[in-house]
């Protein structure tokens, strides 16, 4: 887990949560900034290793090519992993 991730909350006297403050925010924010190239290219890495695959692997695995496809339409930094488990589960479903 890394720290724009990481909600920074304290307990109050009375045991209830307290908002971040302005600076909890702004140091997660320019964390999130810091690390947005490195997520970018996870994000590329595991979609260009996926791309590799033959037809049979991919469909070994649940997914066709389409999928990829689909994958490029998102934006950059976002994890492929849950779009593609999610086109694997509904086309399993289907047959």
């Amino acid at each position: 887990m890394n720290i724009a991730t990481v909600p920074s909350v304290k307990a109050s006297p009375l045991g209830r949560l307290s908002r971040p403050s302005l600076l909890d925010k702004i140091v997660a924010l320019l964390a999130r900034v810091a690390l947005w190239p490195a997520r970018v290219i996870e994000a590329r890495r595991t979609l260009s290793q996926l791309a590799a695959l033959s037809e049979y692997e991919l469909r070994d695995v649940g997914l066709t090519r389409q999928d990829l496809v689909d994958l490029t339409a998102r934006p950059l930094d976002e994890d492929p992993t849950p779009h593609l488990n999610r086109a694997r589960i509904s086309r399993a479903r289907r047959f």
